[in-house]
């Protein structure tokens, strides 16, 4: 068994699910230490030194982005999500012994991605975060063989990722683009300008919200 990601999967592990079905609300669930594992596994433009509660709003909706993209162009990855973890009948045990690599592989992108969460040693998913994914990706794949090329298309797709050898590269290289594609060649004092204009923006936007609440 891969020890890497076991230990992963491990130190991103939370004791218990929350009451709200949401995937903000199980972000809350992580610690200050491990949501800075999120950001610099996806080199997020989020700075630690944020309080939690925006690091989360920041992460989730990064997460929100990024999800049904991931499993777009992840076919193997998003069969795994919906059988194992939708649709089983008893949640994953996530330190089982006979879990393969690829096993452990998909599982962690899953959590790194907010679609699943290590609770207990079990994979748990927020039902509202699974509902709006399920029926998303499923929108957007395409119509079955009514158009001519359709399925020539579906089976270029697939054959493309199936092609590479190493899946988590590829979807790593796929979710970085939400945040990277402008920043890649961003110097550290302009990724450090570019993190302070995120969190006045974001204190801006609750400053908003505050006061729609006390007009009410």
């Amino acid at each position: 068994m891969n020890e890497e990601l076991i230990k992963t999967i491990k130190e991103l592990e939370i004791k218990t699910a929350p009451e709200e079905q949401s995937l903000e609300a199980a972000n809350q669930n992580y610690t200050k230490k491990q949501l800075t594992h999120f950001i610099e596994r996806h080199d997020l433009p989020i700075a630690k030194s944020w309080l939690k509660d925006e690091i989360v709003t920041a992460l989730s909706d990064w997460m929100n982005d990024s999800q049904k993209e991931l499993l777009a162009i992840n076919q193997e990855l998003q069969t795994f999500y919906q059988k194992e973890v939708l649709q089983a009948d008893e949640p994953l045990n996530t330190y089982n012994a006979d879990l393969s690599d690829s096993d452990l592989e998909k599982i962690t992108q899953l959590i790194e991605y907010g679609l699943v969460y290590n609770v207990g040693g079990e994979l748990w998913a927020p039902e509202t975060n699974a509902d709006t994914v399920s029926s998303d990706v499923e929108s957007s794949a395409s119509p079955a063989t009514s158009e001519e090329g359709t399925t020539e298309e579906k089976s270029e797709a697939v054959t493309n990722q199936t092609q590479s050898p190493k899946g988590q590269t590829k979807t790593r290289t796929t979710a970085k683009k939400t945040f990277q594609s402008s920043s890649t060649t961003l110097s550290t004092e302009e990724k450090l300008a570019q993190n302070k204009q995120a969190r006045l923006k974001y204190l801006r936007e609750q400053a908003k919200k505050k006061k729609r609440k006390k007009k009410k």
